[in-house]
């Protein structure tokens, strides 16, 4: 073996070493973001089905939650904590969902008690994702659309969302005597 042939297969092991260190951590971070996709939409489902009585026909938006602390927070790989779905009524949005760590959380948001905000992109550190926000007097709650594994395309989808939550909150509920 030539010493050409040598320094040839050192400069392949570095490349391929270099290659490594570069696309394992890329196919980590993409194969974490489909295990949580998969569990964000088993959490949807599960809620669905527990609250089928609840949801019944009415409207219902996948969604992503944070609240203000978590929105708030610097250091975090995801803003989001919690999935679920939205569920639009007249005069009445109610979220129904889950945390990462199995825990529920249902909100009940209506004009008298809170006000829905655009907020649009925040950049940093929530990164490329559109929010709405409701404020009631425990705080604010974030929320965003689901759209998969990656987060392009929140814009449309969450002005979508808060649009139709806007025209409830607009909307009166009709009462039966």
């Amino acid at each position: 073996m030539s010493s050409d042939d040598l320094q040839a297969i050192v400069l392949i092991v570095i490349l391929v070493f270099i290659l490594a260190l570069v696309f394992v951590p890329l196919i980590a971070f993409i194969a974490y973001a489909l295990f949580l996709k998969s569990k964000r939409e088993r959490i949807r489902q599960r809620l669905i089905s527990k609250h089928q009585q609840l949801v019944g026909g009415r409207q219902w938006f996948p969604v992503r939650y944070a609240s203000e602390s978590r929105f708030n927070s610097f250091f975090k790989i995801f803003p989001w904590e919690a999935a679920g779905i939205l569920v639009i009524a007249a005069g009445n949005v109610l979220f129904l969902g889950e945390t990462n760590s199995n825990g529920e959380v249902t909100l009940q948001f209506s004009p008298t008690t809170s006000q829905i905000n655009w907020l649009g992109k925040a950049p940093w550190p929530n990164g490329a994702i559109s929010w709405l926000y409701f404020v009631t007097q425990t705080g604010k709650h974030y929320f965003s659309s689901e759209t998969g594994i990656l987060v392009f395309g929140s814009h449309t989808s969450t002005k979508a969302i808060y649009d139709e939550a806007y025209k409830s909150f607009l909307a009166q509920p009709v009462v039966h005597n």
